[in-house]
């Protein structure tokens, strides 16, 4: 993980000198594999992230009188096994686990859909995710596919999902099932033809158009149609009561 996302998670402005200490060296050991560290270069990363320590002499004391602390030699030293573990059950996770997808309500409000099933809530923060870090063709591309998913688990909700799938009994297109959410009676979804199809095209440009990019603005343009029929979809699809 990225410093700058590790600080952020670990509220690193909220904590005193001495745990900032830890947690940046820490972050150095589960990263770089080193089991010991320098203050002096644990200082310096501090002060490059916007976090000077402003009495060294007074932090050293600090570290001396620390249990979670051992002192290797001038100015080296180690976290203590205990202090490791408990380090590593509290932000372990944001370290060595692959799986987890940084996000924050960029796009959609986590708190409002997620937590329904896994697939999705991770579909779901790689949109958050991609449009923070400016990818803006995957996070169209995710958009659609959780808008594609959701159409497909309104009609099973409703059984009647057979009015999708063509003749081998797989799914149709996602512009045929559009066509006939719209118009489906036994849906009665709210929305236009024109907010669906906003949506189905977003994500149909990000992966077919060869000469075309995403922008910013052309996510920003839809987010909030985005939204809004998502939402509708989660109830047709009895993931929300």
């Amino acid at each position: 993980m990225d410093i700058k996302l590790y600080i952020e998670k670990v509220n690193l402005s909220q904590q005193n000198e001495l745990t900032k200490v830890k947690l940046i060296a820490f972050y150095d050991n589960m990263r770089n594999n080193k089991p010991t560290f320098m203050l002096t270069d644990v200082v310096s990363t501090l002060a490059a992230i916007g976090h000077s320590i402003s009495n060294i002499s007074r932090l050293k004391g600090y570290l001396v009188k620390s249990k979670d602390f051992r002192r290797i030699s001038d100015g080296e030293y180690t976290i203590t096994p205990l202090a490791k573990e408990k380090l590593k059950e509290e932000y372990g996770e944001l370290l060595v686990n692959e799986d987890i997808i940084i996000s924050d309500n960029e796009v959609l409000d986590e708190t409002l859909f997620c937590g329904k099933k896994n697939y999705l809530d991770k579909l779901i923060m790689q949109i958050n995710h991609c449009y923070k870090n400016y990818c803006y063709d995957a996070c169209a591309v995710c958009m659609r596919r959780v808008f594609e998913i959701c159409l497909i688990l309104a009609y099973e909700n409703y059984c009647i999902q057979d009015e999708i799938k063509n003749n081998n009994g797989d799914y149709a297109m996602l512009e045929k099932i559009v066509a006939n959410a719209v118009n489906n009676s036994t849906l009665n979804i709210s929305r236009s033809k024109k907010d669906y199809d906003l949506i189905r095209e977003i994500g149909n440009y990000a992966a077919h158009k060869i000469l075309y990019n995403t922008r910013k603005k052309d996510i920003d343009d839809v987010k909030q149609t985005y939204r809004v029929c998502l939402e509708e979809l989660y109830y047709k699809a009895g993931l929300k009561k």
